[in-house]
């Protein structure tokens, strides 16, 4: 199989660039305005209208079980902005051991996807799963945290700056 290769594309607005794959699929590197999401099932749904203030990988042990992986990509946006709505919201609170803040994980108890968190270390921002967004494709992590606990066999981000622990 060969390598996959990746095509800049300009397009109409200069202040934006989309990548195609070999494949044909478009890639956006401008998020959507708002931003919104949902669950697996459509039983939670969610709006951010402010901009994403960071975008960023979680390899903290409490993320890589809550998703099932060996991390969490995340979208953190002021919490002011965000607004969820749904009745099979529901939420688990996390200590983290090296911090000690608690992490409020948000969920939905029908299909059981993660929707997003609210980090005690920085309870104005509310941590979206990039898999809950209707669009992620506009995604570039900048940063990675917790790479103190990265699986030794998970791909890396080259770009992304790197820590060993997490904000707090």
């Amino acid at each position: 199989m060969a390598p996959s290769r990746t095509l800049k594309v300009q397009v109409s607005d200069s202040s934006t660039s989309a990548q195609r794959s070999p494949g044909g699929c478009t890639v956006r590197h401008v998020a959507p305005s708002p931003l919104t999401g949902r669950c697996l099932c459509g039983s939670v749904t969610f709006t951010a209208d402010g901009d994403a203030v960071v975008q960023a990988v979680c390899h903290c042990t409490d993320c890589q079980r809550q998703t099932g992986n060996p991390y969490s990509v995340i979208v953190g946006v002021p919490r002011e902005a965000f607004d969820v709505e749904g009745d099979t919201l529901s939420s688990y609170s996390t200590v983290g051991s090296d911090h000690g803040a608690e992490t409020q994980r948000n969920f939905c108890s029908a299909c059981g996807s993660p929707v997003f968190s609210v980090a005690g270390a920085m309870p104005e921002m509310v941590f979206i799963k990039a898999g809950a967004l209707d669009d992620a494709s506009w995604i570039e992590p900048s940063v990675e945290v917790w790479t103190g606990s990265a699986q030794p066999w998970a791909p890396r981000f080259e770009a992304a700056g790197q820590f060993e622990r997490g904000p707090g």
